[in-house]
């Protein structure tokens, strides 16, 4: 999870998100948050999107990415889906630029 974690720093995932989508300031956890632990959750556990909150408790979420489990139900998961839809080949270039040329 660590590698995980590290690699989406280095990519900075969470902020080319929020960038793209922010949220409300009453919002618990900003969607790059939310996307970073359901990209862990993808590659440590390739199954349909159920009992996120139970995987992030295991996996060590709120350690390592800083976001509660409790908030990764999936209200929370289908809002920062919602929001970031509309932006995905925005956020997919930014994130390919960053692979390209790192720091940008």
């Amino acid at each position: 999870m660590p590698v995980i974690a590290d690699y989406c720093r280095r990519l900075d995932l969470a902020d080319i998100i929020d960038r793209a989508c922010p949220v409300r300031d009453l919002a618990h956890l900003p969607h790059g948050q939310v996307i970073e632990a359901l990209v862990a959750n993808r590659l440590t556990s390739p199954a349909p999107l159920v009992r996120v909150t139970e995987w992030a408790r295991e996996h060590a979420v709120e350690e390592v990415f800083g976001a509660d489990p409790e908030l990764l139900n999936d209200d929370r998961i289908g809002r920062a889906l919602d929001a970031i839809a509309p932006e995905l080949d925005r956020i997919v270039g930014s994130v390919g630029a960053q692979v390209v040329c790192p720091g940008r």
